[in-house]
């Protein structure tokens, strides 16, 4: 999710790489099972973000 939020910060284009499908997958069964998953992944990826940027 950070990576996704700073190639929209900085414009970088979303290009689906071979492995991606993969990954996501591994990470389904995760968030299926724990639905507070997603918001605790969320902020946790805007704070590495806001750390890397300095803000």
């Amino acid at each position: 999710m950070g990576a996704a939020y700073l190639c929209g910060i900085s414009g970088i284009e979303n290009v689906t790489i071979d492995n991606s499908a993969a990954y996501i997958k591994g990470w389904l069964g995760k968030l299926k099972s724990d639905k507070k998953f997603i918001i605790s992944a969320a902020s946790l990826a805007q704070k590495a973000v806001d750390y890397i940027l300095g803000t």
